[in-house]
């Protein structure tokens, strides 16, 4: 009978763990849960834009934005590059820390950051763009390219570094420069081949001295941590905007090209660790209405996936989505709304427990539509299984 009863305790006991870890994982597969990140108004800013998110060595989430005070505006709009950390997969987040300090004085900003994470020496390594705007810029006065390096886990960030001369001579040479950005948000450590190790991101470069002319995306990449920068040999699309890149799991690198014409995204591949590209096509499954998105590799259970997120219309920023491809970005098999209404720019990264984080641009900067323009950035968390459960739209946040 004591036998008996202490088996009943035990499968007892057994039922209800199962319970609390179903329920556990259900909280995050059914429901992702909104977290405010950067709000309007939060430490003197009315505006926040731009999000970069990334997973440090000692497993803490980093996150970072632009700052851009009383003005929603691009550079040369004075920004502040800020940075907030969670150690508990972004439920809670820390106070501001600076990457990049805009100073009102002499009216020069920063903005638009790239973020990476340095596995081989554990560093954080940020690229951005400042001094001047993209379309103002001209070689008397360029828009410079700078870095900046966490060395503690993103709590705190190095002086900024120049590394105008490295990045522009690499894409321009010898010809007029004219201006290039970095594409904000996610950059990449190769994992395979002989180029494991190489930090890699992307800049859109002006062609000519039109303003509002055609932009070519070049990778721009470091085999030595970030201290010594080139860029491709060829521009991966000479019609684009801002890109990402992706490591596949074959060890060729993919950029997700922003598509100044709207309707679809543009795709480039390169077979030698983003040395050099093949012409961009066009893939009609994933709607892109000209705007910056995410997307990044996650393995699960022994299978390889690409994760892309964008704003799923062809032609108005919002209802952010986050796309599915198990063979390596040849066809999107599954999609699933992350937020219902208008949204931006978005940053996607895998936690140490196999939950997927994403910041979202909730909000608009268009007069056209109706409404207050600005952002507020939330954070959500979410499971492959939540993923791939469904289309089913989630309600909009109040």
């Amino acid at each position: 009978m004591k036998k008996q009863k202490n088996l009943f305790i035990a499968l007892f006991a057994l039922i209800i763990a199962c319970t609390f870890a179903s329920c556990s994982s259900k909280s995050v597969q059914e429901t992702p849960q909104r977290i405010s990140l950067f709000e309007m108004g939060e430490a003197g800013s009315q505006y926040y834009r731009i999000p970069a998110l990334v997973k440090a060595k000692d497993g803490a989430l980093v996150a970072i934005a632009d700052k851009r005070g009383s003005a929603l505006g691009d550079l040369p709009n004075v920004i502040t590059i800020v940075s907030k950390r969670s150690t508990d997969g972004g439920k809670t987040w820390s106070d501001m820390a600076i990457v990049a300090q805009g100073d009102t004085v002499a009216q020069c900003g920063y903005g638009d950051a790239v973020v990476m994470a340095d596995e081989v020496n554990g560093n954080l390594v940020a690229v951005f763009s400042g001094n001047n705007g993209l379309w103002h810029s001209n070689e008397a006065n360029l828009i410079r390219t700078y870095s900046a390096i966490s060395k503690d886990n993103g709590k705190s960030w190095e002086p900024v570094v120049d590394i105008t001369e490295q990045v522009y001579g690499g894409v321009y040479g010898t010809n007029t420069r004219h201006g290039l950005f970095t594409g904000s948000g996610s950059g990449i450590q190769l994992k395979h081949g002989k180029h494991a190790g190489r930090l890699m991101l992307v800049v859109a470069a002006r062609n000519d001295a039109s303003w509002g002319g055609t932009l070519s995306n070049y990778a721009i990449y470091s085999d030595d941590g970030g201290q010594s920068w080139h860029a491709s040999k060829n521009a991966a699309c000479t019609n684009g905007d801002e890109a990402k890149v992706v490591e596949l799991s074959n060890g060729n690198v993919l950029m997700s090209i922003r598509n100044r014409n709207k309707g679809h995204r543009l795709f480039s591949t390169s077979t030698d660790g983003g040395e050099t590209w093949s012409e961009p096509q066009l893939n009609t499954t994933i709607l892109d209405p000209a705007c910056n998105g995410d997307i990044i590799a996650y393995t699960h259970n022994g299978a390889n996936y690409l994760l892309h997120s964008l704003p799923a219309s062809p032609t108005t920023r919002e209802h952010v989505t986050v796309y599915v491809s198990s063979d390596n970005g040849a066809t999107w098999s599954a999609k699933r709304r992350i937020y219902n209404g208008y949204s931006a720019y978005s940053s996607l990264q895998v936690l140490d427990d196999g939950t997927i984080g994403i910041i979202v641009e909730e909000g608009k900067w268009d007069g056209g539509l109706p409404g207050e323009d600005g952002f507020n950035l939330g954070y959500y968390r979410f499971t492959l299984d939540w993923l791939l459960a469904g289309n089913e739209i989630l309600p909009s946040v109040e």
